[in-house]
């Protein structure tokens, strides 16, 4: 059974937004706000610049290999199918999927702390709150794609109404006084420092990568991926130049530097903006769930079809969906949200290992497949080198802020993972 293309533009470009904006957007203005002073608002700019760079060259090579979990076949195509291709194929895939997982799983944890104290991250409350969510969006993903996209564009469309009624609300009832000095805390390098934090905030747009085969028009993903971003980036400068402009110094570092957009809507001192907050904070999370649990069933079907997992993960329902390949998906999640004190863990493994090292993959896969005299995308880069040279820059550039512990532990994931690997080639050997 075949997948049925039932996603058209829009539902791409909503999948795209409901993929980006959650937690990150939510915490993580504080953080660039403490590298760089008010200057950290140009992190956020350069985050988004580098994510749209990146995108075009993904984009580019899905409109050549439209083909379920796409992430996995980039790498797979471009070395020719051979033991190097198997093994790049398989660290993409598995980086992706852990990495969408730990994603996964920070949402869910965090959810809580926007409902109520009572279901703060830790305590027992959050922990229901955390399987209840991840449960709901695994659901719905198993009725497919279109009832998943049409899920994800309602709560998109509210919390990004939400969302612009406060941008305006911000910036009339804010100080431009309050943004000198601009370059204050590390000045210019403290803006490159906060450039991994926003990116972190972006990663999800390879989830629409990874839908080809349910997309209506291959083309139109280029056109999606393109324009979520940059809807996306606009919302998300407009939201930490509001966050700067009404809260100051203490405010942003100390009493609300776990929620500075809470601080934000509350610095309106209006009780229905602030229970719309709530609302608009939960849908979002949720959106990020829905979409990561969609992109993650793909990948783990295309790595079932090159044998790197069972191949019941490729076995499609009636409603043409990965079935156990979803279930999967959001079980794994469900079972990992019960470690909540993980979480600097999460984030670490998930930004690294889910992040750096499959786009590092990718951009080296297409700098090798475009010389492929049968490579013939749809959606041709005109200067495809350069995009790519420049996407490398900014993977380079989100790479800075990792620590001693962190490399290390990246290494060992890594040789982990290579391990496991070639246990599954000696499997398959006998």
């Amino acid at each position: 059974m075949k997948f049925k293309k039932v996603l058209g533009f829009w539902d791409i470009f909503w999948l795209g937004v409901g993929g980006m904006v959650g937690v990150a957007i939510l915490t993580f203005p504080s953080v660039t706000y403490q590298q760089a002073g008010p200057a950290g608002i140009l992190a956020w700019v350069f985050a988004g610049v580098f994510s749209l760079l990146m995108a075009l060259v993904y984009s580019e090579m899905v409109t050549a290999f439209p083909k379920s979990g796409a992430l996995v076949v980039f790498p797979y195509e471009a070395f020719k199918k051979g033991k190097l291709a198997r093994y790049l194929a398989f660290l993409e895939g598995i980086g992706y999927y852990i990495g969408t997982v730990f994603g996964i799983v920070i949402s869910a944890i965090i959810l809580g702390n926007y409902i109520s104290p009572e279901f703060a991250t830790g305590t027992p409350g959050s922990f229901l709150i955390a399987e209840a969510s991840i449960l709901i969006v695994g659901i719905i993903n198993l009725y497919g794609a279109r009832i998943t996209s049409k899920a994800n564009t309602l709560m998109s469309i509210f919390f990004m109404a939400f969302f612009a009624i406060v941008i305006i609300f911000g910036l009339l009832h804010g100080s431009a006084s309050n943004l000198a000095p601009f370059f204050s805390g590390s000045g210019g390098v403290g803006i490159i420092y906060g450039i991994p934090i926003a990116i972190l905030a972006f990663g999800s747009w390879t989830a629409l990568i990874t839908i080809p085969e349910e997309t209506k028009k291959v083309g139109t993903i280029p056109k999606a991926v393109i324009w979520s971003i940059i809807t996306v980036t606009v919302l998300y400068v407009l939201i930490v130049l509001a966050v700067y402009m009404n809260l100051n110094a203490h405010s942003i570092n100390s009493t609300y530097y776990n929620d500075p957009v809470l601080g934000l809507v509350a610095s309106f001192n209006n009780g229905l903006l602030l229970t719309l907050f709530e609302v608009a904070a939960v849908l979002s999370v949720m959106a990020v769930m829905l979409v990561l649990i969609l992109s993650n069933a793909r990948i783990a079907m295309a790595l079932s079809q090159i044998n790197f997992l069972p191949k019941s993960m490729s076995k499609m329902s009636s409603r043409s969906i990965p079935v156990y390949a979803t279930i999967a998906s959001f079980a794994i999640p469900m079972l990992l949200s019960a470690f909540p004190n993980n979480y600097y863990q999460y984030v670490i493994i998930g930004a690294i290992v889910g992040t750096g090292l499959p786009r590092i993959i990718d951009l080296v896969s297409y700098f090798v497949i475009r010389k492929r005299s049968d490579y013939k995308p749809t959606f041709k880069l005109k200067y495809g080198v350069i995009i790519s040279l420049l996407a490398l820059v900014g993977l380079a550039v989100s790479e800075l802020s990792l620590g001693t512990s962190d490399v290390f532990w990246s290494a060992v994931t890594l040789l982990a993972l290579t391990g496991v690997f070639l246990a599954i080639e000696k499997w398959h050997k006998t």
